[in-house]
């Protein structure tokens, strides 16, 4: 088919726009796509691809915004905004009220982990989760029964009006990129002219304790409100374990405008919240405001700009950049690990850090999309609390072993641990779910591979996969035939399993990951004694059970009722230690799949976006997309989502993680470019998707064909292209072009800095 009209002017336009770059070499380094004219063959069908303003921010982003023509009533309608650890939703509670959410991912409470008994299944969570603040609330003089709201994306700026019948109130509110502080602003008119903001106090009390009826043992003192001399209102929760978190806000009104700035700030051990707060306060006010509105949007328009997808569906364009702006409100980088609330508390039993797949989940999606700053902190803090996951595990394995609960602080990561077996005194399932920590370093090797950084590989993975591969060294069992089987574990979400199909997929992956860590740091059996050991564990290690239905739950167990969690398919996502290539992994994925989704009770919102992204390791797009629609019902107004009533973070961030599996796909030195686009997507663009290896993507899919595609190599090596069948010329760094008729992959030798440009053969 000859290139569409709309074709030649997207290439033409590029052209244009680029050209003169392109010619001078700019794109590629020294070895770019130009070269004296004399050196290489002249190809006048290469498109002329540079990536720099490819995409009209403002105009695309605007087309995204998250909007409804009434004023928001509830957390799970509410605009929003955050920095990664401070937050606000906007939503209106009555008539006359406009409540501002004043969040912290910060505020924890500090208990010693072991000074209550276990009659609470959860007791890290009672003891050592997040608390509650308080809020802030903007009075109105009048009712106002009409309004609007907004989140606009490019700026992250939240706004909405408000009506009355002889008035009106326009409002924005904004999270600093960099700076703690909230700030918003109110413009009145008529009867509203007297709207005031009022904060709200509460005790800094365990939401979960609360919701349970268990308040804690010893009360949290109560909380102070003062004022400071110049007008600053401060708000001080002094924790009865010790540390602090402090509100600070203050408002300066001009004509018809009032402006205020708010800062939530918690310390530990130190009790210096209230100092910090007033000074960030302080120093936001006295700030050239402009250029302090100016800074917090070029941040955000810098994180914008690392990615880019376009898939032409309203939709799903505006859900997925949604997506990434909660991303960065959540986390940033080597910051806050994305707990089960974000920024964002509410009244909730899960107000802490869920190990077995809400974290994995949460940042599962900054990986291709390039966002490197919004998966660091799962690693950084795995990194910085390697010895309090020591502590997690019974003192008879600290000495070689680390493990992690099903749930923690997300301020040490401290949480009993399950153990095989079972562990004494904790509850019967949760203290025998022991494979969290394996699935967590799944992604912090993730992080490895797609940016090779070895201080990754160095400081945390290896040093924290070993420790976790010791401790189920300590209870297998060896049969008579040599094989190693586990005693009882937890299948998260289902049932009791000896040989839990859950923990040998994730120890399987562990084991042979460090077996390829050990041979790429060149060790030796002198350098690391394990290395036998893992080999033979290997070798040995008890093989998971399949049926006509697909794989087991377990020994002797199988999925018999609706289950969803898919915990006994990690070795097909996100392992992929199983995989279509072969007849077998195929038929095997396919009936697992269909068996798993056969029963239609037991299904969350991610039970979906897990067979989303099966579905597209198969490339089969249109079955990918038709469980991603399947979401679409848990989605609540604003994007949020939650279960029985209780807001949690993951599924809607793993919906964009689904959306990029249909378009890029890295894995076992493969790079598969838009494997399982959908029918109903014809059109689609990505711009620097990143893969293992380093390798950033990027590529205009038209008609449902692969138009071309764009590969730069950040760090070097080898990785096979796998393109949709087609003809295609390719050149690497402006060399003469090379046709090839791609039915399986392209073979490609990089160094840093190589560039290989793909187009379709007309």
């Amino acid at each position: 088919m000859p290139p569409s009209n709309a074709h030649r002017q997207f290439l033409f336009a590029i052209f244009i726009c680029c050209g003169l770059l392109v010619y001078c070499g700019l794109v590629g380094g020294q070895t770019g796509w130009a070269q004296p004219a004399g050196e290489r063959e002249i190809d006048e069908t290469r498109p002329a691809i540079s990536l720099d303003n490819l995409v009209d921010w403002p105009t695309f982003l605007d087309k995204c915004d998250w909007q409804r023509d009434t004023m928001s009533r509830s957390w799970d309608e509410a605009p929003f905004t955050g920095n990664g650890e401070q937050g606000t939703l906007v939503y209106q509670t009555d008539d006359r009220t406009i409540r501002f959410d004043v969040g912290c991912s910060a505020a924890h409470d500090h208990r010693p982990w072991d000074e209550d008994d276990l009659s609470e299944k959860h007791v890290e969570v009672l003891n050592r989760g997040r608390h509650f603040i308080g809020h802030l609330e903007l009075r109105l003089p009048a009712g106002v029964p009409g309004g609007a709201s907004r989140i606009g994306l490019w700026n992250a700026e939240a706004s909405g009006t408000i009506e009355s019948a002889e008035g009106n109130a326009k409002w924005t509110a904004i999270t600093h990129a960099t700076e703690p502080v909230i700030h918003c602003e109110l413009h009145t008119t008529g009867e509203l002219s007297d709207a005031k903001f009022v904060y709200v106090p509460m005790l800094p009390n365990s939401p979960r304790a609360v919701r349970a009826k268990a308040e804690r043992k010893v009360p949290h003192p109560a909380t102070k409100v003062t004022e400071t001399e110049d007008g600053i209102q401060l708000i001080v929760q002094d924790l009865v374990a010790g540390g602090q978190t402090a509100v600070a806000w203050t408002t300066r009104r001009d004509a018809d405008r009032t402006r205020l700035w708010l800062s939530v700030q918690h310390s530990f051990p130190e009790s210096n919240a209230s100092v910090r707060v007033v000074s960030a306060v302080r120093s936001a006010v006295r700030a050239d405001h402009e250029s302090w509105v100016k800074s917090h949007r070029e941040w955000w328009h810098s994180y914008y700009s690392q990615s880019f997808l376009q898939t032409g569906d309203p939709f799903w364009d505006s859900f997925y950049w949604i997506q990434q702006y909660k991303l960065a409100c959540a986390t940033r980088d080597q910051g806050w690990i994305i707990d089960n609330q974000g920024p964002w508390l509410q009244p909730t039993a899960w107000s802490a850090t869920w190990w077995n797949l809400n974290v994995q989940l949460s940042h599962s999606g900054g990986y291709t999309a390039n966002r490197r700053g919004t998966v660091s902190a799962l690693r950084q803090n795995l990194h910085d609390n390697q010895e309090h996951l020591i502590e997690n595990v019974a003192e008879p394995y600290r000495h070689d072993s680390s493990a992690m609960g099903r749930s923690s602080s997300g301020w040490d990561l401290i949480a009993h641990a399950g153990q095989p077996g079972g562990r004494p005194e904790m509850d019967p399932k949760i203290g025998a779910e022991c494979a969290n920590l394996l699935w967590a370093l799944h992604n912090v090797d993730l992080e490895y591979r797609y940016w090779v950084d070895e201080s990754i590989r160095d400081e945390t993975l290896y040093p924290l996969l070993t420790r976790a591969v010791n401790y189920y060294r300590h209870f297998l069992k060896r049969d008579a035939n040599g094989t190693l089987h586990l005693p009882k574990t937890y299948s998260p979400e289902y049932r009791l399993a000896e040989d839990c199909t859950y923990d040998l997929d994730l120890l399987r992956w562990a084991i042979n990951r460090l077996i390829e860590l050990a041979e790429e740091k060149q060790l030796s059996v002198e350098d690391e004694p394990l290395l036998p050991v893992w080999r033979e564990l290997s070798e040995n290690l008890v093989a998971v059970r399949t049926n006509e239905t697909g794989r087991a739950v377990g020994r002797d167990v199988w999925l018999t009722n609706g289950h969803r969690h898919w915990s006994h398919l990690m070795a097909i996502y996100p392992l992929r230690t199983i995989t279509p290539d072969s007849k077998e992994g195929r038929e095997l994925i396919e009936r697992s799949l269909k068996h798993w989704r056969s029963f239609g009770r037991g299904i969350a919102g991610y039970s979906y976006t897990a067979s989303s992204c099966m579905a597209s390791l198969l490339g089969d797009g249109d079955s990918a997309l038709e469980y991603l629609e399947q979401l679409r019902p848990y989605l609540k107004p604003n994007t949020f989502y939650s279960e029985i009533g209780l807001p949690v973070m993951e599924t809607p961030l793993h919906g964009a993680t689904a959306m990029q599996e249909m378009l890029l796909q890295s894995h076992g030195g493969k790079l598969a470019i838009f494997p399982a686009v959908p029918t109903r997507w014809p059109d689609v663009k990505m711009m620097r998707f990143r893969g293992e290896g380093g390798y950033l993507v990027s590529g205009l899919m038209e008609d449902g064909k692969c138009r071309w595609a764009l590969l730069e190599s950040t760090v070097g090596g080898n990785v096979d292209v796998v393109l949709p069948p087609g003809t295609y010329k390719w050149s690497k760094n402006g060399a003469p072009a090379s046709v090839q008729d791609v039915s399986g992959a392209l073979p490609l030798q990089t160094v840093k800095g190589d560039h290989l440009l793909i187009w379709l053969a007309e």
